[in-house]
């Protein structure tokens, strides 16, 4: 194994040698679209940290927002049980004794309505900043997997500049091939990601 692996280190070295030896005179005609390529794919690089970036931006936002969410839920639902609560007491009361005076019992069962008629109200806010809330953190999970795609994407194309670039220095076609499959591969991820959002 390591036998192989210095011979091929050796071929490698030999072929850099006759390259640079050369001044250039006789490059193969596939060399000049490797500048091509790595311009492309560090552009595309480029637009896939910035994408990245924004997304986990993003993801921070909605994290905040359903936050937010939460402590308005925590709020209104807190709200809705001491609406219960208050009606309840008040409703004990009334029932457990018959000597309150009609004037008193008619405001007390007033309260009493009053408190149960916007439980409905509060009940249906908090729902909704429930709602919210899973909406944020989803949105927020949504952008994380697409950056994490795009991440993977990213590190396609860096190692699609990496073989272009070897196959520069070296003049070996299949590292340069192998650039372009490698760039095409980081294209395809991107695209995946950006079907997925």
């Amino acid at each position: 194994m390591t036998g192989r692996l210095k011979q091929l280190v050796e071929d490698v070295q030999a072929r850099a040698d006759r390259g640079n030896a050369g001044g250039g005179a006789e490059s193969p005609p596939w060399l000049k679209q490797v500048a091509m390529l790595t311009g492309v794919l560090a552009a595309f690089a480029g637009f896939l940290t910035v994408r990245g970036t924004n997304l986990a931006n993003d993801a921070i936002y909605e994290s905040n927002q359903a936050i937010l969410a939460q402590a308005k839920f925590s709020d209104a639902w807190a709200e809705y049980q001491a609406d219960s609560i208050k009606a309840r007491v008040v409703e004990t009361a009334l029932a457990a004794s018959s000597a309150v005076p009609p004037d008193k019992r008619a405001s007390l069962e007033a309260d009493a309505a009053d408190l149960r008629s916007r439980q409905p109200k509060s009940k249906e806010a908090a729902t909704a900043l429930a709602d919210d809330r899973e909406r944020h953190l989803k949105m927020g999970l949504r952008h994380l997997a697409e950056k994490d795609l795009l991440g993977y994407a990213g590190l396609a194309a860096q190692l699609g500049i990496a073989l272009a670039s070897v196959a520069a220095l070296v003049r070996m076609r299949t590292a340069f091939y192998a650039g372009i499959a490698t760039g095409t591969i980081a294209i395809a991820i991107t695209a995946y990601a950006f079907a997925m959002h």
